[in-house]
């Protein structure tokens, strides 16, 4: 049985999307992986911060500032989740 928000149950980039699209009025089908989040979705430094606080939220990780302002692509965000929900369940062995 999968833990929950295990890596192998989570599709990243869907999630990651799906939050663009909540937070910047896109649709999910105009969110393109490679997109930009300055340049082609807008995203300015406060929906940076609102995306750190719904990846926190929703699967209980630690976004670290550091780390989010690292990220320029959608591509990015969607490593960083899975990066992130490797290590915990690392951690939660």
């Amino acid at each position: 049985m999968l833990k929950q928000n295990s890596v192998s149950s989570v599709n990243t980039e869907l999630e990651i999307k799906q939050m663009l699209a909540r937070l910047t009025g896109y649709e999910l089908n105009e969110i393109s992986i490679d997109a930009d989040l300055v340049n082609d979705l807008g995203i300015d430094s406060l929906k940076v911060i609102e995306i750190a606080t719904e990846i926190e939220k929703k699967f209980k990780v630690v976004v670290k500032d550091s780390q989010m302002a690292k990220l320029r692509k959608v591509s990015e965000a969607a490593n960083l989740l899975k990066e992130l929900l490797e290590k915990k369940n690392a951690q939660n062995g």
